[in-house]
């Protein structure tokens, strides 16, 4: 008789252990190798079918990584900084693309689409062509079968062709405007948009409701109890995960709830008849038939995201968001291996780093040991033996120039040179050595023809004697952290702008330097 408080899991799953933090994951189809990108630029290709998860290459950007994905065997890089990126598996570039203002979202398939941080939607065929037509003031965008579907900035939603022409809009609703909260592929060829409606009474600006499409019309409208995270479709239903942990099934008309998690759902995919849903602190195998949670696995922190390949192999991220701890380890596992029944408590065991036994009998730890050369590898006591007889000669040197006579009046010039140098040391050990932040100068930029302008925010000047910068933040007018890289582009529109450029150093030492960009209208 199963003990009440056991939960299913799966048994095998490995921990590929990070040095910095993880922002991005793709796992290829096929050939069981996983793209993981880090908070620092680099890119790791790795075989999670060898036994020892080989590292096939690594690929070095300088930026941090936005998101990656697989062209077939072409690895696809979008950066913060510096745009997108094209190589092969052998870490060769073959072609990039460099975007004003680094790149935010990408989306891989008959062609590459990439939205730049600045609100541009490129698309490029697979070889990095360009197409001439782009749209712009995009916030996010999803892809409905051979659709993308826009968010824009004004709160509309656009369906494009796959050249990137505007097919269909959806203007606004409301007296005073709302909030698309998603929009995505829905069950069959429809398509889906979420929306968060405002209002001038308290309490009815939470107005959550699910528009469901197909082509241009709209199908039937339903209300909800949350926003929404995640979606994921088939043939025949649509699941929704909401900010209240709700998961959803949409299957024609009828909109059903399958369960409520105590997180919000941040991933959902599609294997079968199993959800594979990623929520705060756990995933989990979601049995849609049965509506019951079949299996769970337990992570450190919040799961950003969640991979499937066509095998059943998952590979997973997140982060706990905690600075004072080390990055968290990607997660790989088989989603076909059969279940176990386990306490809750051993689900932490995967992720944790191995153990170094530490010997604690005292007769072990306290002996005297006369002779440990037995101990040493050959080398080993090779390098020892040369290194007892540069010893030796060493001490016979040493001995030799104690015998000689020392004048007192060398004497004397050593103890004030001695006196010298510890003074020296005492003043130079009390003297703190801060970095010195350098935000650059103050602009003034005059638009010509133009709403915006794009400028550079350069805080690379910044110096320590020490040479111990660790880190970067630049904060805008109200106090809001925009980036954390040394130089960040920014969109600013006519103004006063002010920007706070602050510099740490290794021991959490900091200074800050600020500066003032002032945007004038063509105009004024």
């Amino acid at each position: 008789m199963p003990v009440a408080n056991m939960v299913e899991t799966l048994p095998v799953i490995d921990a590929l252990h990070q040095k910095s933090s993880v922002t991005a994951i793709a796992l290829h189809p096929t050939s069981g190798h996983l793209l993981i990108g880090n908070k620092d630029g680099l890119v790791q290709c790795i075989d999670v079918k060898s036994e020892e998860n080989t590292v096939l290459s690594k690929i070095h950007v300088n930026s941090k990584i936005v998101d990656l994905a697989w062209s077939t065997n072409k690895i696809v890089i979008l950066d913060e900084t510096n745009g997108l990126h094209v190589y092969s598996m052998d870490a060769q570039e073959i072609w990039t693309s460099e975007f004003n203002a680094g790149g935010a979202q990408l989306s891989v398939g008959k062609q590459i689409l990439a939205l730049d941080g600045i609100g541009t939607l490129h698309q490029y065929t697979l070889d990095g062509q360009e197409y001439s037509v782009v749209q712009k003031e995009v916030r996010s965008f999803a892809m409905s079968y051979d659709s993308a579907l826009l968010i824009l900035e004004n709160q509309t939603v656009v369906k494009t062709d796959d050249q990137l022409n505007i097919v269909f809009q959806r203007m606004q609703r409301g007296e005073i405007g709302e909030d698309i909260v998603a929009a995505g592929a829905g069950a069959g060829q429809t398509w889906f948009v979420a929306r968060e409606g405002h209002a001038l009474v308290p309490g009815d600006e939470e107005a959550l409701e699910l528009e469901v499409y197909s082509n241009e019309n709209l199908l039937h409208r339903r209300e909800l109890n949350g926003r929404v995270k995640a979606s994921a479709a088939d043939a025949f239903s649509l699941y929704l995960g909401l900010d209240n942990g709700d998961l959803l099934s949409l299957n024609n008309q009828d909109l059903d709830d399958l369960f409520s998690f105590d997180y919000p759902i941040q991933s959902l995919h599609v294997n079968g008849s199993t959800l594979i849903i990623g929520t705060w602190f756990y995933i989990y195998g979601f049995d849609t038939e049965t509506k019951n949670i079949i299996w769970q696995v337990e992570h450190k922190g919040m799961v950003e995201g969640v991979e499937i390949d066509d095998s059943g192999c998952i590979a997973f991220f997140g982060e706990d968001q905690n600075d004072w701890t080390g990055a968290e380890p990607v997660g790989i596992c088989d989603v076909n291996q059969e279940r176990i029944e386990v306490d809750p408590s051993f689900l932490q065991g995967w992720f944790e780093e191995d153990m170094v036994e530490v010997e604690t009998n005292p007769e072990i730890v306290y002996r005297n040991v006369d002779d440990f050369t037995n101990l040493l590898s050959k080398e080993e006591q090779q390098s020892y033996n040369q290194s007892m007889q540069d010893l030796e000669i060493g001490l016979d040197s040493l001995t030799a120039a104690m015998n000689e006579e020392i004048s007192t009046q060398s004497v004397d010039d050593t103890g004030d040179d001695l006196d010298d140098l510890l003074q020296f040391l005492h003043e130079d050990a009390d003297e703190v050595i801060l970095p010195k932040a350098n935000a650059g100068e103050s602009q003034a930029i005059r638009l010509h023809d133009a709403e915006t302008a794009i400028v550079t925010l350069d805080g690379s000047q910044s110096s320590d004697p020490q040479d111990r910068i660790q880190s970067w933040s630049w904060l805008d007018g109200t106090g809001r952290e925009i980036s954390t890289e040394a130089k960040v582009r920014v969109k600013l529109s006519p103004g006063i702008h002010q920007f706070e450029l602050r510099v740490f150093d290794s021991e959490g030492g900091m200074t800050s330097d600020s500066l003032q960009i002032t945007i004038e209208s063509s105009g004024s």
